[in-house]
């Protein structure tokens, strides 16, 4: 039987500095990233490589209510890099893109 992860929220946020002027704050909810524990995950968070990967990965699998919570401009960024069926290449555009 197949997971879904669609009762899936947000347990709080996380502030990351990606860059010196630019800090973004990123919802921290359980089963983006796999292995940390979900106390350990704003710690983790707050490391701009680790935020990246937990940003594809959120775009990958993640339920639109938990997607909606990041940072526009930052999912953007980050769908190139995410490797997304066509479908939810094209939803996820079409919901991010004005």
């Amino acid at each position: 039987m197949k997971q879904t992860a669609g009762y899936i929220h947000s347990m709080g946020t996380a502030r990351c500095w990606i860059a010196p002027d630019r800090c973004i704050v990123l919802p921290v909810a359980p089963g983006i990233l796999k292995h940390p524990a979900l106390e350990d995950l704003p710690g983790l968070l707050e490391d701009p490589d680790v935020a990246r990967k937990y940003t594809v990965e959120a775009l990958r699998r993640a339920p639109w209510q938990v997607v909606r919570e990041f940072d526009r401009r930052w999912l953007l960024e980050c769908l190139a890099q995410a490797d997304l069926s066509p479908g939810r290449r094209a939803a996820l555009e079409f919901l991010l893109l004005p």
